[in-house]
């Protein structure tokens, strides 16, 4: 699975640069993409690209640049952090969070970008206008997505039923596929890392950590951190989160060691 380079630059920010001063030159972010197959000239339009969505602050050095985080992709990188590590799943209190909305009267670039952030706060579509999350995040999605006029409009659903909220899911999310994509990754990273952590270099730490984070952090697409009391007997998930959690504490040293030799590289040889 490639990934793209903007997700991989905010990758770097998220769980090295920003412990390590926060700023990176042009110059030393590219020879760190290059270990995932990024061309200079890719990471150089791609960080252009970036800042002038507001995404990064440079400051210039001679004939470098050097690149900060803003505020927003702070924020962003936070919340990534958050839904990927906060795996702890609510107890079911018959209480689904449903947002409803008119795609037509929204207009098609609204609607995409709502349902792409509903899809990232674990939300299923339910029909045409309503969209359904087993957890309890009215007041986010208000402040996010409710409008003055109405058009977005953040309620509570119930059923009185455990066994209807149970079909209800299984109509909503397909939990066996959701299940053996869980279950592949585990297998297919197990795999690759089957020689032991130590016999891997720094740099080949750096490579599957970010790797599996990228990877990890697509599925939250299709995974809403269902309560127990509506998932399947045969769920792989919990082992997935189990594994990822684990390869990334085991994987940080050395990670993070490719990262340092990069950014204090100069420091180094004084």
């Amino acid at each position: 699975m490639m990934a793209k380079p903007k997700d991989l630059v905010m990758d770097l920010f998220g769980d090295y640069v920003r412990y390590m001063g926060g700023s990176i030159r042009v110059g030393q972010l590219t020879q760190l993409l290059e270990l995932f197959e990024v061309e200079p000239a890719t990471a150089r339009v791609t960080l252009s690209r970036m800042r002038k969505d507001g995404w990064f602050e440079t400051e210039r050095h001679g004939r470098e640049i050097s690149y900060q985080a803003t505020d927003k992709l702070m924020k962003i990188l936070e919340d990534g952090h958050e839904r990927i590590f906060s795996k702890a799943q609510p107890v079911w209190i018959g209480r689904w969070t449903t947002v409803m909305f008119e795609p037509s009267v929204l207009g098609k670039v609204e609607t995409k970008l709502l349902s792409t952030g509903l899809q990232w706060e674990g939300f299923a579509q339910l029909n045409g206008s309503s969209w359904i999350c087993p957890r309890d995040v009215r007041e986010k999605i208000r402040r996010k997505y409710a409008t003055q006029d109405g058009s977005v409009f953040v309620a509570n659903l119930w059923s009185g039923s455990l066994e209807e909220d149970k079909r209800l899911a299984e109509t909503c999310w397909d939990f066996a596929g959701i299940s053996e994509v869980y279950k592949n990754f585990i297998e297919r990273w197990r795999g690759k890392l089957a020689g032991g952590i130590e016999s891997l270099s720094a740099e080949q730490a750096l490579i599957a950590r970010v790797g599996m984070i990228n990877e990890y952090r697509s599925f939250i697409y299709q995974d809403p951190m269902m309560p127990r009391a509506l998932l399947p007997e045969a769920w792989c998930g919990d082992g997935a989160f189990s594994f990822l959690t684990d390869m990334h504490r085991d994987l940080g040293p050395l990670a993070m060691e490719a990262v340092a030799e990069v950014l204090f590289a100069e420091a180094a040889e004084k």
